[in-house]
């Protein structure tokens, strides 16, 4: 027989055992029409947009997720009035949490991005220094001459300089008012990145205003619940930038940043530079991943974060039903909604190698 003949029955049982995977994936169980519910991270929400419908309708269940933010997210997990949570952050050692009785599960990885309402800029270059300095409040004007600089280009053959043309616009600044993941990885990449502007007083929190370590000026900095409504405020109003998942960013067709890495480079966040960077970090305690954001990775974009899925253990004593659920859940998130071409669109990017099969292993463990 030749060889295409071959290609063809290849192909064939590829796609009927994938068709079979997914079918055990989701096929409707035993206990089907149980519905499960969860809360926190505004950081994941937009994937669970895409992952939690075709879901339900595949498995016969209902997960509901409410997305009040990580920090809401781990308050009621550990008080156990949902069965799953999701956070961009592990717990703090100040916060009660269910010790001994869950594990950390890494589901997907995604970017944190610096967007801007900018009318006629589709590109903008920003160095850690920069961002912090807007934050920080030292940076008041999109035509000051740091952010001049990092948009000023240099024509490797002849040496000539391009010097950018910014707006003379006032910036405001919209951050995060509820206690946030997002704000927790973004201050934490802020400490490490710009040390010597993020200093001081200025800390590592998820609550915004006292990571500011001061009073936050009144009218040029405003506070948004959630990364819908920080989004929302930056469309509003031209000059205005914020922090959120970069899908928050491209559905209001707002200017996203290329952040300045280690390495000195500008990287634009998609999935492969998101990957770049965050594949590379190992797991400690319980599968909570510490990520070095001073870690110089060429080609990767460095303000980036992993979402944990938190999951009850046996020793938690919940629902055995939810619990198996809520493991088939996080399978299917991992496994094919997270690699998925939607997923990708809506900035997330699927975890590989040794920190996928951690994930897994984390997984059995729900029960």
């Amino acid at each position: 027989m030749n060889q295409s003949f071959f290609k063809k029955v290849s192909v064939q049982i590829g796609a009927i055992f994938t068709a079979t995977i997914l079918t055990a994936t989701l096929a409707a169980p035993a206990n089907a029409g149980t519905t499960v519910t969860g809360a926190g991270s505004t950081f994941v929400k937009n994937l669970l947009d895409i992952c939690i419908p075709q879901f339900n309708a595949n498995s016969g269940n209902t997960v509901t997720y409410a997305a009040g933010g990580s920090g809401a997210g781990r308050r009621q997990f550990n008080t156990g009035t949902v069965d799953f949570g999701m956070s961009d952050v592990a717990y703090t050692s100040s916060e009660a949490q269910p010790t001994g009785k869950f594990v950390y599960v890494p589901i997907t990885t995604g970017s944190i991005v610096i967007f801007a309402n900018l009318p006629g800029f589709k590109s903008l270059n920003l160095s850690p220094e920069t961002v912090a300095g807007i934050y920080a409040g030292t940076i008041t004007k999109w035509n000051d001459p740091k952010i001049i600089a990092d948009n000023t280009v240099t024509d490797p053959k002849t040496k000539k300089k391009t010097i950018a043309k910014l707006p003379t616009t006032s910036i405001t600044v919209w951050y995060r008012q509820d206690n946030s993941g997002t704000t927790s990885v973004f201050t934490d990449w802020l400490s490490k990145t710009a040390p010597t502007v993020w200093t001081g007083n200025r800390i590592v929190n998820g609550t915004f205003t006292t990571a500011f370590g001061g009073t936050v000026p009144a009218g040029t900095f405003q506070a948004g619940n959630g990364s819908d409504a920080v989004a929302n405020g930056v469309a509003s109003k031209e000059g205005s930038v914020g922090y959120a998942e970069i899908s928050y960013a491209t559905e209001r067709k707002l200017t996203v940043a290329n952040l300045k890495n280690n390495v000195g480079e500008f990287i634009t966040p998609n999935q492969k530079s998101v990957a770049t960077f965050i594949n590379g970090f190992a797991a400690g305690t319980n599968g909570a991943i510490s990520i070095d954001y001073a870690a110089k990775v060429k080609g990767g974009y460095t303000l980036a974060a992993y979402v944990y899925a938190l999951g009850y253990n046996g020793s938690a004593g919940k629902s055995a039903v939810n619990q198996s659920i809520v493991q088939s859940f996080y399978s299917y998130v991992l496994n094919d909604c997270a690699s998925s071409s939607a997923a990708a669109s809506a900035g997330y990017a699927p975890l590989t190698g040794k920190l996928k099969d951690l994930a897994e292993s984390q997984i059995l463990q729900i029960k």
